[in-house]
């Protein structure tokens, strides 16, 4: 197991600066050990034993004098728009919990390397792919309700596959990034990317989404290989529990990622042509010896939904919730 990185954070207001380190513990999946102090003189005595990366003190518990003796990186929380001092890097103290900790995030990427991956352990998430060869099967609005579902009592990341997934206009939002910026950072940068996976996040209920590519062709050249090395990644530098994919044939190396699922759901139809799509991909399947996807593969023909909400953050308040609770509590795959 790799050596936690040591920050610090400081404010004169007690309460603060530990809702500050709890809020920074949860969005760097605890793989940072975060000390917190009310004031400068008993974080100095704590630098004197420890080797800190960063402190992050507000500026009215700040003094350069005393912090600079230890040569530690210095984020400085501003409260007064005049303050300078080229030493230290500045973020506004006075801006909403979710900003202040992107600012922070994005600073610690900036300043140093992230966390090392050369003791990667295998990720100890359960994995389930939803893949249907049959179209408009509901699969997306499913998997959105399983993930939240599963997040009510666990952390739940959500990736989806589709090659126009609208996610922009559906969930009403334009997503600063999505999954090429991290596939960016996967490739050049691996070891920041745990500090930007939690900047990229989009929040739905209980479910945190990873926003998808605009396009197949913005990830055509990305194989299976190569997506499992990014889950296992995720998984590794994270602490979630179940990792939602959202798959369909537009991504190179589906046969592999679906291999990586631990459960497989695949919604079907019961008319002549669902049935003869669903007859064919079964048939291609044992031809091509995948039985392994298809032991794990569970089918469910859903029943006429009257009530499917067009706001995605809806879709727990439904009948087809209902329905997922049921074949979460069936397949035990909560427990």
């Amino acid at each position: 197991m790799d050596q936690k990185r040591l920050l610090a954070v400081c404010d004169n207001d007690i309460n603060y600066a530990l809702a500050l380190s709890s809020a920074l513990n949860s969005a760097l999946y605890g793989r940072f050990e975060i000390s917190t102090f009310n004031n400068i003189q008993t974080l100095c005595d704590h630098l004197e034993s420890n080797e800190v990366d960063t402190v992050i003190v507000s500026e009215s518990a700040y003094d350069k004098d005393m912090l600079q003796v230890f040569g530690v990186t210095v984020l400085l929380l501003k409260e007064s728009p005049d303050f300078m001092d080229e030493d230290v890097i500045t973020t506004d103290r006075f801006q909403s919990r979710e900003k202040l900790v992107g600012s922070i995030l994005e600073a610690l990427a900036e300043s140093f390397s992230g966390i090392p991956t050369s003791d990667y352990r295998a990720a100890k998430w359960k994995v389930v792919g939803i893949y249907s060869p049959i179209r408009r099967s509901l699969q997306t609005n499913f998997a959105l309700s399983l993930g939240q579902m599963l997040g009510a009592k666990s952390k739940v990341l959500y990736m989806n596959f589709e090659n126009f997934s609208g996610f922009s206009g559906w969930f009403n939002t334009e997503f600063k990034s999505d999954i090429v910026d991290l596939l960016y950072f996967f490739d050049c940068e691996k070891e920041k990317l745990s500090l930007k996976l939690p900047l990229m996040i989009h929040k739905i209920g209980d479910l945190d989404i990873l926003p998808p590519a605009g396009s197949y062709h913005d990830t055509y050249d990305v194989g299976g290989a190569k997506w499992i090395q990014l889950f296992e990644t995720i998984g590794c530098t994270s602490d979630y529990e179940y990792l939602i994919l959202d798959l369909t044939d537009a991504m190179q190396g589906l046969m592999d990622v679906m291999g990586y699922c631990d459960r497989i759901y695949t919604l079907v139809k019961d008319d002549i042509i669902s049935r003869a799509k669903l007859a064919q991909y079964e048939a291609w399947m044992v031809e091509h010896s995948k039985a392994d996807i298809v032991g794990k593969t569970l089918k469910f023909d859903l029943p006429q939904f009257t009530d499917i909400p067009a706001d995605p953050y809806m879709l727990t308040h439904c009948e087809l919730a209902g329905y997922v609770r049921a074949i979460i509590d069936d397949d035990e795959i909560g427990a």
